[in-house]
């Protein structure tokens, strides 16, 4: 039978264990329908950790440099024209809502709109030529040109920033986060309208982005801020690179050493 110290030892191990795969889920949960960390460093390809199999090619000639989190894709604005491209799938076609977080570098601030992720006429969202971060869509009751959000905030130049943009077509609120903190919001209404456009990041229809990117996820609801400060923080693969298994044995390992059992 197990007595009261290894009861509690018991107890305290199962909620340190729900605790972890609980932070996992924040990341690889069913509505993460694409998710990007740039830790393969080479190749033409950027493979999607989502489990939908949205992985991206990249276009004209960008390059791996450092991320905020190890690895990043550095891209060259709109000389080079460098930029993601993800063929369009069932899982990209948000209606109910979307969330898109990121990290961004800019060198230089875009020539207009949407240079962070852009489905051209459904939904595009990211940095634009005043340095603030738009998030635009088409809904069934409001047209692209009035279904639109703006940061407050001003990017800096030359420095990683977290943004992530959400919208729940429930509420009909748009939101902004920058840094994780909640930056700004609208009212626009409706549901998003799909098309099978591909899907770009780093660039909009004709604006390129100037900088870096690290860390993108995709979700088909909108995060809550206390999702997108849970993914921000650690950062993705600070997420998932340790599993639930190795951190149980690790924790168990430590309660033994704490109790003396």
């Amino acid at each position: 039978m197990l007595n009261f110290t290894s009861l509690r030892v018991f107890l305290l191990l199962v909620f340190v264990l729900g605790c972890v795969l609980n932070q996992t889920g924040y990341a690889q949960d069913a509505n993460t329908v694409l998710l990007y960390t740039f830790e393969t460093g080479t190749g033409d390809d950027v493979k999607d950790l989502s489990g939908y199999g949205n992985d991206g090619k990249l276009m004209g000639s960008p390059g791996w440099g450092e991320g905020k989190f190890g690895s990043g894709l550095v891209l060259g604005g709109n000389a080079p024209r460098d930029f993601v491209e993800i063929p369009d799938s069932d899982s990209l076609d948000l209606e109910a809502g979307l969330t898109v977080e990121m990290w961004v570098y800019l060198n230089s601030a875009p020539t207009a709109g949407g240079t962070g992720a852009t489905k051209e006429s459904t939904y595009k969202i990211g940095p634009r030529s005043d340095q603030k971060v738009l998030m635009r869509m088409i809904t069934s009751t409001v047209g692209w040109t009035a279904a639109v959000v703006f940061s407050e905030t001003t990017l800096q130049l030359n420095t990683w920033i977290h943004t992530a943009a959400t919208y729940d077509a429930t509420s009909g609120v748009g939101k902004i986060y920058i840094d994780g903190e909640l930056d700004a919001e609208a009212t626009i209404g409706g549901d998003i309208v799909p098309n099978d456009r591909e899907l770009w990041l780093g660039r909009g229809a004709s604006p390129f982005l100037d900088g870096k990117i690290d860390e993108v996820r995709i979700s088909n609801v909108a995060r809550t801020q206390k999702e997108v400060q849970q993914l921000m923080k650690p950062g993705i693969d600070g997420v998932l690179s340790v599993t639930p298994q190795d951190k149980l044995a690790t924790s168990w390992g430590k309660l033994k050493k704490d109790f003396r059992l």
